[in-house]
């Protein structure tokens, strides 16, 4: 038992005067005076509602009006009354002007808001609007402004909110928003509209007959709620009331919620959530001390079974007594007051028979419990492990001990029966880490060990009863961690010796190795917390085991890969499957060590060259565009399965220019001599030709085609040197489009000619019809449509101009070809103009 501490005799004389003072200025009140009594002691906040003309809103004033400063003299007050035209900055202050100018940012001057004040009174709060009201219940119960990345703390310690509105009108506007309230306000009083004794009633009319004021001169200072405050934080609830606490709280709800199907408009005042359970242990502790301000002075602060009648004032709706509720629901005739007096009646029911409930079952709380925590069933766990030891079970038992023995058993025998479980498995933990990683004809323990390990040494670092045992522990912990490295690093390293170990099984040999290393570094972790002094030299060797077995994966897997493959299979199928293995490889070892990224192009290089070569070598190519596809696909494939193409094309690149060198030379052998003009050069067969066998052999444009190349492979191509082909081939695609080129311009040059010798003159046309003979000949000769609509000349004007940017003899000639090329122009330009000025003048 705690011994009596009271709290400051003048805080506690001025308390009471101060209340005795208003309890005798306003009847009927008691419930209300209570619970603002309480509100003030835990800093909670109050909800008041009930009629117009009950003096809800001059008891909130004169409550916390007169709490005044010490030193100032005045209240620390932010007092509003809200309407459907409040908004945010009328209740948390202004928006900082300055700094929305200076930074764009929205900030509040909150010193001038309800947070820059202790005590607040908002008067007819339901007249606000729902989302300011939701937005407000959050400010006073965090008392915080979240505004940006700006979070503001308030001195807000407590808040009464008065509303003529009964809670069934409240419900009926908005079932959510009275949920709201439930959910963060402690107290909620109703108050109501008549008087339930007669006494009351006389006496108010008497005082108003002879003009007699309520001479409220109690003086309650701010310093004084400090002190009692401080009190409230020092009251001592035991795990008995605490356990108390919960099961009337779940036996409450049960009550209430039976209610609703009762009675549909019913709404319980109380929301039952975890924030409400631990707003009543500080209302309880709260009554502790009023109860020591009233009733009895010299009791301890520490709270006991008889004080959990007075959480009736934090779970159910304030109102008058039983009895008084009796009388006033006689004479009551507002089916709303009706309403609200009855749930005042049937809450206060409810609660007696919820509190009588549990003062019944409290006798019986540790064998309860002792059901609940199942300690018998976890020593018989404990005791098996004596006969085979699974470390599974080890694991999860020990999880199961620490969620029930941190923070623990409310009763300190069932506490007892858990500590020995937990301490016959730290037992058998250590024997079995003791006898070391291999035990008899098993496998060496692995992952599942660690972590038996892991779970144990963790019970044993929170449970104050076993720290006693933590340096053996640890010991036994460090020996066996220290055997477990040196055998994971010999069995990486037995790989050498086994020919049957492939590349895939590598890659879950690593991830098992990597997993096990996790859990050593986890355990790792919880020693050094526990006893760092042995830690470095375990994580030194964690390191070093690192370093063995990734070597030990590393040569291995260059020896075995890439290993027998189909003679069958698609190039890039090969590659991209022998990627894929790689890069699971190499995954898997950078778990162990990060420093392995690049095994996969290491290993895959000489496969990507045997790739290029394959398919740059092999594939068929009709125009060096074609050729060009493929560089580019190739170039992609390697970038795709992470492998650099640099150098793989620079190794392939002989094989690009003897291709070259073999198509030039075949192109070049197809047209040794233009074929003669048809002698019908005026019927169109000439065209035809021209488009037809000819074009299919002279394959002009295949010089740009090679620039094109150049720049697909300008990421290969040396900083030192312009081009990545060299000159020779350049100069054979070049001469090869120059012969073709010439070979076209021939064609063109004697077609002309010759349709320009086959056509009648033009000075023999005397009449319009004899123009329009030699223009409709003209016309189907089609050679207007191949250099007009076709644009053939300004096409061999382009290919001419790419070659003449060719320095030397090349250049040279192109440039002759230019002129001749401008001269089949001029000629039939000139023929033209004049044929079609002759019609127009005719």
């Amino acid at each position: 038992m705690h011994t009596p501490t009271p709290v400051s005799a003048q805080a506690a004389q001025a308390f009471r005067r101060f209340f005795q003072e208003l309890r005798e200025a306003y009847l009927e009140r008691e419930t209300l005076f209570t619970q603002i009594e309480l509100a003030l002691l835990c800093r909670e906040h109050v909800l008041v509602v009930g009629p117009p003309g009950t003096a809800k809103s001059a008891i909130a004033s004169a409550v916390l009006g007169r709490i005044v400063d010490e030193q100032s003299g005045q209240p620390s007050l932010f007092a509003k009354q809200l309407a459907e035209s409040t908004v945010q900055t009328d209740l948390i202050g202004p928006v900082d002007f300055k700094v929305l100018t200076e930074t764009g940012r929205t900030e509040y001057l909150t010193e001038d808001g309800m947070l820059g004040a202790t005590h607040a009174f908002l008067d007819e709060v339901f007249d606000g609007r729902d989302m300011l009201l939701r937005s407000i219940l959050n400010v006073l119960h965090e008392r915080e402004l979240k505004h940006g990345r700006r979070v503001t703390s308030g001195r807000i310690e407590c808040a009464i909110m008065t509303s003529n509105r009964y809670l069934s009108e409240v419900l009926a506007r908005s079932p959510e928003l009275l949920l709201a309230f439930a959910d963060r306000l402690s107290f909620i009083s109703f108050v109501p509209k008549s008087f339930a004794r007669a006494a009351s009633r006389s006496a108010m009319l008497h005082r108003f007959a002879h003009g007699l004021r309520p001479d409220l001169r109690a003086v309650l200072t701010l310093q004084h709620l400090d002190v009692l405050q401080k009190a409230v934080e020092r009251v001592v609830v035991s795990n008995t009331l605490l356990e108390a606490i919960e099961l009337l709280t779940d036996e409450l709800e049960r009550a209430l919620t039976a209610q609703v199907s009762k009675l549909p408009d019913y709404v319980p005042t109380k929301y039952f959530s975890q924030r409400s359970v631990v707003k009543a242990l500080w209302a309880l502790k709260a009554a502790v001390v009023r109860d020591q301000l009233y009733r009895r002075p010299d009791r301890p602060l520490e709270a006991t079974i008889e004080d959990l009648d007075s959480l009736r004032w934090f779970f159910l709706l304030g109102g008058p007594p039983a009895e008084e509720s009796e009388a006033l629901l006689k004479v009551a005739v507002d089916p709303r007051e009706r309403a609200q007096l009855e749930i005042v009646r049937i809450e206060q029911k409810a609660f007696d028979a919820a509190l009588a409930k549990v003062r019944a079952e409290l006798g019986s709380g540790p064998e309860r419990e002792a059901a609940t925590l199942g300690a018998a069933e976890e020593f018989k766990a404990v005791e098996a492990l004596a006969r085979g030891f699974q470390p599974g079970v080890v694991a999860s038992t020990a999880r199961r001990l620490h969620g029930k023995l941190v923070p623990g058993p409310r009763h300190s025998d069932n506490r007892v029966a858990l500590l020995a479980a937990a301490r016959g498995l730290l037992a058998s933990v250590e024997q079995r880490l003791s006898r070391g990683p291999i035990e008899g004809n098993e496998p060496r323990a692995g992952e599942a060990l660690f972590q038996a390990s892991l779970e144990a040494l963790s019970l044993c670092r929170h449970v104050p009863e076993l720290t006693p045992r933590m340096p053996t522990v640890c010991e036994v912990i460090h020996r066996f961690v220290l055997q477990a490295l040196e055998l994971m690093a010999l069995q990486a390293e037995s790989l050498a010796f086994d020919e049957s170990v492939s590349l895939d099984p590598l890659v879950g040999l690593a991830d098992n190795l990597a997993d096990e290393l996790g859990q050593v570094g986890e355990l790792l972790a919880l020693l050094a917390e526990s006893s760092s002094g042995a830690v470095p030299h375990l994580r030194a060797a964690e390191a070093e085991t690192r370093r063995r077995a990734v070597a030990a994966f590393r040569q291995r897997a260059e020896r075995v890969f890439p290993g027998p493959r189909g003679r069958s299979r698609d190039p890039l199928d090969a590659l991209s499957a022998d990627s894929r293995r790689l890069a699971q490889l190499e995954q898997s070892l950078c778990r162990l060590d990060a420093s392995q990224r690049g095994l996969k192009q290491q290993l895959l290089q000489p496969l990507g060259f045997d790739y290029a070569r394959d398919v740059l070598g092999t594939v068929p190519f009709e125009r060096i565009d074609q050729l060009s596809r493929t560089v580019q696909a190739v170039a992609e494939n390697l970038r795709r399965e992470g492998l650099a193409p640099e150098p793989v094309f620079v190794e392939c690149r002989d094989i690009l220019e003897t291709r070259l060198r073999e198509y030039v030379q075949g192109i070049g052998r197809e047209v040794a001599s233009p074929p003669s003009a048809p002698q019908t050069a005026i019927n169109g067969e000439a065209y035809n030709f021209y488009r037809g066998t000819f074009s299919a052999l002279l394959r002009d444009g295949e010089f740009s085609a090679l620039l094109g190349l150049e720049g697909q492979l300008a990421f290969a191509r040396s900083s030192s040197t312009a081009f990545f082909l060299s000159d020779a081939i350049r100069d054979a695609v070049a001469r090869v489009e120059l012969s073709f080129v010439q070979v076209r311009l021939k064609y063109l040059r004697g077609w002309l000619t010759q349709l320009l010798t086959t056509l009648p003159a033009l000075q023999s046309a005397n009449t319009r019809a004899a123009a329009d003979q030699i223009f409709d000949r003209l016309v189907r000769s089609r050679f207007p449509m191949l250099a007009l609509k076709e644009g053939e000349l300004v096409r061999l004007k382009g290919v001419l101009g790419v070659l003449m940017g060719i320095p030397g003899e090349l250049g040279e000639s192109a440039r002759k070809l230019q002129g001749v090329l401008l001269g089949i122009d001029d000629d039939f330009s000139r023929f033209s103009k004049q044929l079609l000025e002759l019609r127009a003048s005719l």
